[in-house]
């Protein structure tokens, strides 16, 4: 019994320096960290998820980049409002040149020539059609017919009063020739053809203030500067 003890005895300080040594440290076990290492610890962080781009419906998803914005499409601009018939007189009176002059005139023109009925329009197509192939009984056959189916379309007024002028017959060109200018006042060509046939009735007053009329709507319509220039000189003096 005294073995056991002192054998228990002596194994006793090798077994309490055992137990009463310091206890490993997290840092001395196996794939710890080294602390010498100021890079080491920095390595095996999780990263601060505050820190990471947002992920959102536009983000492209995981490794993809967001798709760029599509460049806005651009708008085409908006056509202007065809100009109205003051608007072209107007144009027409302040033409700088006779070239300008006459593109407004034109324009004009055409406008005066659609009377809204088809049938009117078709009938003075065929005048003209005859007035351009010297086929002046045709034409004139037509703007007779016409001014009957169209009395209130100025054009066909104008176009009788051409022909009947053409015939010799002044009384119709006349009286064709107002019922122009009452439906269509600013019918400058209308009012240039009436000078011309005052003049030859030798009503030089009145013929004047025709081509007046005409110079004021339109500067550079035919003819007129000089049968103005004569026209002023006969009649100084009378009175108009």
């Amino acid at each position: 019994m005294r073995k056991l003890v002192l054998s228990f005895v002596l194994t006793l300080p090798l077994a309490s320096g055992a137990w009463g040594q310091t206890p490993p440290s997290p840092h001395d076990l196996p794939g710890a960290p080294d602390a010498t290492d100021p890079h080491q610890g920095q390595q095996d962080q999780v990263p601060d998820l505050q820190l990471l781009p947002p992920r959102g419906p536009d983000s492209g998803g995981a490794g993809r980049p967001a798709p760029a914005p599509q460049a806005a499409t651009p708008q085409r601009p908006v056509p202007k409002p065809p100009e109205t018939e003051d608007q072209l007189l107007t144009k027409l009176a302040k033409a700088a040149d006779k070239r300008g002059a006459q593109a407004v005139a034109r324009e004009l023109k055409a406008r005066w020539a659609h009377s809204g009925s088809p049938t009117a329009d078709l009938l003075l197509k065929r005048a003209d059609q005859a007035l351009d192939t010297m086929d002046f009984d045709t034409a004139r056959q037509l703007t007779q017919k016409l001014t009957v189916i169209a009395p209130n379309f100025a054009e066909a007024w104008h176009r009788r009063a051409t022909l009947a002028a053409q015939k010799e017959d002044y009384e119709d060109a006349i009286s064709s020739l107002r019922r122009t200018l009452a439906l269509q006042p600013k019918n400058f060509e209308a009012l240039a053809e009436l000078g011309e046939i005052l003049e030859e009735y030798n009503d030089k007053p009145h013929a004047l203030e025709a081509y007046r009329q005409a110079k004021a709507i339109d500067p550079f319509v035919d003819g007129v500067d000089d049968r103005i220039r004569e026209l002023s000189k006969a009649v100084e003096g009378q009175g108009i």
